[in-house]
Order: C-alpha cells, then sequence, then structure tokens
C-alpha cells in the first residue's frame, strides 16, 4: 500500500483524544491509515498493557498534565467496522510511560499527522493472541 494523502489535525482543550481523531476519521471517510505521530498534552489518560495471553490487558488511569512524547498507530476496519489502534509514550516531570492508548482528556492541545493509505487494513480474530491483529 501507498500513502494517498496526508492529513494534520489538532485536538483541543478538553477533549477527548481517541473519539477525536476517530470522528474525524470518519467524516473524511478515512478507513485505512497511519498515524504517523501525534504530539501536546493531555489532562489525564487510560492506557492499557497486555499482560497475559489471550487478550488479558489491565488498565492504568494517569492524571497529568502528561507531556504527548510519542504516539503511532494505525486506522483499519474489522468486520466491516472503524478500528482505530493507537500506542503512546507520555511523560511528567519525573517520568514516562507508554502503552496501548484505551483514552485521553486533551490539556491544551493535541495535534496529529495523519496518512490516509490507498488500501485497506483489515483486522480479523487472532485465536492464539484473543486480539484483533492484522490479517495477512
Amino acid at each position: 500500500m501507498k500513502l494517498s494523502q496526508i492529513y494534520v489535525l489538532r485536538v483541543k482543550s478538553d477533549e477527548e483524544l481517541v473519539h477525536s481523531i476517530s470522528q474525524y476519521c470518519k467524516s473524511n471517510s478515512i478507513t485505512s491509515g497511519v498515524i504517523i505521530g501525534i504530539i501536546g498534552s493531555l489532562q489525564s489518560a487510560k492506557l492499557g498493557f497486555l499482560k497475559e495471553l489471550p487478550g488479558k490487558y489491565i488498565t492504568r488511569e494517569l492524571q497529568g498534565p502528561l507531556e504527548i512524547v510519542s504516539a503511532q498507530g494505525n486506522v483499519a476496519t474489522y468486520q466491516n467496522e472503524f478500528a482505530l489502534h493507537i500506542h503512546i509514550l507520555v511523560s511528567d516531570e519525573n517520568h514516562a510511560i507508554g502503552g496501548h492508548l484505551n483514552g485521553a482528556k486533551v490539556f491544551s492541545t493535541a495535534e496529529i499527522v495523519l496518512a490516509q493509505l490507498d488500501g485497506q487494513i483489515i483486522r480479523g480474530f487472532d485465536d492464539y493472541t484473543g486480539l484483533k491483529e492484522l490479517k495477512d
């Protein structure tokens, strides 16, 4: 697959980051893409950590303010439904932690660079991992 278009968007203070990215993608008919990066700050974040197979996650809630050091992911479909998958690294003045982004509330701003693809990324259920994995 190749990149077909690049989008740059901003999520404003007090908005929910994952929801805002999902809504932007849906509004622009983006069902296949790569999140190249996210920078900004968060009031709070919910991160998931895979602890055991098949598909056993724990969730950790973090309170900010937090800096978004790095984030990347993809936009795909699972059973013909929109599927967003993002991993993020956040920090405060003393520590950094990363994981699967389940949700986050923006503090000042979040800037997202998103590339739409010319083909469709599809996820399917994997019996071994118990997760929605990329299909070959």
